[in-house]
């Protein structure tokens, strides 16, 4: 609920803390009426906030959220809704669109009424959006912009679902789009670009300076008549706010607004008689209003604030609570909606401008404590009773067998038992093993009782502890005791661990297909299926590639490691035939083959000759032999000699 405000002229000027984390201003978008807050978290889930009530409608996830991460959301958004807002005349939110783009390079067009996507548009693949844009038509017909890494810009007919041909652009963080000819392109410098007569091309009108570091958020001036002519730009890390004339010629800002704070977000009010208002939240949490009229002259000296805001505990030490966001609601009171608080946990507060003074301090209670004491004061301790006819288990309860009862003694007429320290200590074991060497404790064969604890403590450890446990059977055994208010809370999240999933699928899966919200609840799931089959043409691939080069690695190693065992020789023995063999076979008519020389040994047993006679033969016959053919070699060099002698003769009678 909006709180009343209070205004208080504070002296201290001291700033608050410095927020830990900056929301990205291209993740919050306002209804065209402020109506509603559309929030995508660092977890993927579009929240839809109430400004009015400031309670949360509705929360959705998309399925794509694991590989499609959201970049940029922003509301379907009309000129024509000023003038409705002025009148007072109720507007039709339930059918504004809401545009999601991923870093995947697919749009969602995500209807709030419906809760459902309506329709994707796919950009870019694999190239991620940086900024989406509505504009409408002539005929009052929405048209979507998108604007890629690939440096493209395309124009979407949502209701066809078609687009036109991408228009190539320099490279830009974030645009803006005056009509479909007219749009407004910045990086660091800002470029004015309009669209060719005959064709989709854009040319550059103008250029800007702009800033030092990255565009974060350009917002345009729009007049009564529903024309625009200046523009505003915020850049990262930045301390200044500048005012644009799109006529200017020599590229240089209007007006400078002075903030003396790293700008985070930024609002404009409808511009009237040339006087803009304006809204910027800076990094340490506080809002900072100006005013300035703007007369088409450039003004050198920076625009200083008229306003400032900032919001703070009830708590003695008035920590800042940081405001994120803001929106101009252009009625006839002039209010402001002031968003702040922690992600994802936001509160609203709608201020008339006036009652922003120079130093205005409003106190409030934490948005996070309040949810935290919330949570705190659901968590009871029990104390259970135990009667007469109650069986008392320790942690052995999880073994099958048969219980013991325990003695005890009963102080009241209730029957209500009171345990003596000791018995409660032996309690823990009453399933003993005994073995021959001594008295084992119980071992538990499933993990209930701990998967229970962790999941109604949300203790982070307890759950790992037990999701480390890989045994089928311990597995099979705990799944197959959770209760069934506790399987809906234990699917939800363990999806990651695929054996304790395919179990609670198999002992629950009756339990689940009769609960309403069964396609929201296995949503997860499939989430988890997408991503992983997405890439597993790719893994398979590279499992084949990875097995053939380790397998050739393998062969490579057993070669190697074979030569290595196996060493070179020393010395080769090759056994030949000889001439001296050959002659003594010739000679003796014995040849020193294996099967003769046994014949010859039986034969020589029989005629009475023993082997060492027969040695003594046979060196005999092989020492004549020997000899006959060193004579014949004798002879043999004899004549080689004398033929020598008698050729060199015939030589000197030729002479």
């Amino acid at each position: 609920m909006l709180g009343t405000t209070h205004r208080v002229e504070d002296t201290d000027t001291r700033s608050g803390p410095t927020m830990t984390e900056m929301l990205s201003t291209k993740l919050l978008s306002f209804s065209p009426s402020g109506e509603k807050l559309a929030h995508s978290g660092p977890d993927g889930i579009l929240r839809i906030w109430n400004t009015t009530s400031g309670l949360l409608e509705h929360q959705f996830q998309p399925a794509e959220h694991l590989t499609a991460t959201t970049s940029c959301i922003r509301y379907c958004s009309t000129r024509k809704r000023l003038q409705e807002t002025a009148k007072k005349k109720p507007t039709n939110e339930g059918n504004c669109l809401i545009a999601m783009g991923t870093l995947a390079g697919t749009i969602h067009i995500y209807c709030p009424e419906r809760r459902a996507v309506i329709a994707t548009l796919e950009h870019s693949p694999s190239q991620a959006i940086l900024d989406v844009y509505w504009s409408t038509k002539k005929n009052k017909t929405s048209v979507l912009f998108s604007l890629s890494t690939n440096n493209t810009i395309m124009e979407w007919h949502v209701n066809t679902k078609t687009s036109l041909r991408p228009m190539e652009v320099s490279g830009g963080s974030t645009f803006l789009v005056f009509s479909q000819k007219k749009i407004c392109l910045a990086n660091r410098s800002i470029e004015y670009l309009s669209k060719r007569v005959n064709g989709d091309d854009l040319k550059v009108i103008r250029t800007f300076t702009g800033h030092t570091s990255s565009v974060t958020q350009l917002v345009p001036l729009v007049s009564n008549d529903g024309h625009v002519k200046y523009f505003l730009s915020s850049a990262q890390d930045d301390t200044f706010v500048y005012a644009w004339d799109t006529q200017c010629e020599t590229g240089d800002p209007a007006v400078s607004f002075m903030v003396k704070d790293v700008v985070q977000s930024m609002a404009v009010a409808e511009l009237k008689d040339s006087t803009v208002t304006l809204a910027v939240t800076v990094r340490t949490g506080t809002l900072i209003l100006f005013t300035q009229h703007l007369n088409g002259n450039r003004h050198s000296a920076a625009v200083k604030h008229t306003g400032k805001l900032r919001i703070v505990t009830d708590s003695t030490s008035k920590q800042t609570i940081p405001i994120v966001f803001s929106f101009f609601c252009n009625d006839s009171a002039s209010s402001i909606i002031v968003v702040y608080g922690y992600s994802p946990v936001f509160k609203f507060e709608r201020i008339a401008i006036a009652d922003i003074a120079k130093h205005t301090q409003l106190v409030r209670s934490n948005p996070s404590a309040a949810v935290l004491n919330q949570k705190t004061a659901l968590v009871k301790t029990l104390t259970p009773k135990v009667t007469r006819d109650a069986t008392i288990k320790g942690l052995g309860c999880c073994n099958e067998s048969t219980d013991s009862k325990l003695k005890r003694k009963f102080n009241d007429e209730d029957g209500v038992a009171s345990l003596p320290m000791e018995e409660r200590l032996n309690a823990l074991a009453l399933d003993k093993t005994t073995t021959q060497y001594g008295t084992e404790p119980p071992k538990a064969n499933n993990l209930v009782h701990l998967l229970l604890q962790g999941l109604t403590s949300k203790d982070q450890r307890i759950l790992h502890s037990v999701f480390d446990h890989g045994d089928e059977q311990t597995i099979s055994n705990t799944v197959r005791r959770l209760p069934a208010t506790a399987v809906i809370f234990s699917s939800i999240r363990n999806f990651a661990t695929v054996r304790w999933v395919r179990s609670v699928l198999y002992y629950h899966m009756s339990h689940l297909s009769t609960l309403p919200d069964r396609e929201e609840l296995m949503q997860p799931f499939y989430s988890a299926c997408v991503s992983r089959m997405s890439t597993l043409q790719q893994v398979t691939q590279l499992h084949a590639r990875l097995d053939l080069m380790l397998t050739h690695v393998a062969t490579r190693h057993q070669e190697s490691k074979q030569t290595a065992v196996e060493p070179e020789a020393i010395l080769i023995y090759r056994e030949e035939s000889s001439d001296e063999d050959d002659m003594l076979e010739a000679t003796l008519g014995v040849s020193e083959s294996e099967d003769n020389w046994d014949e010859l040994s039986d034969i020589g047993e029989i005629n009475g000759h023993t082997d060492e006679d027969s040695d003594m033969e046979v060196d005999q016959q092989i020492s004549s032999v020997k000899r006959r053919m060193e004579e014949e070699d004798e002879e043999e060099q004899t004549e080689e000699e004398n033929d020598e002698e008698n050729s060199d003769c015939d030589l000197v009678i030729c002479d």
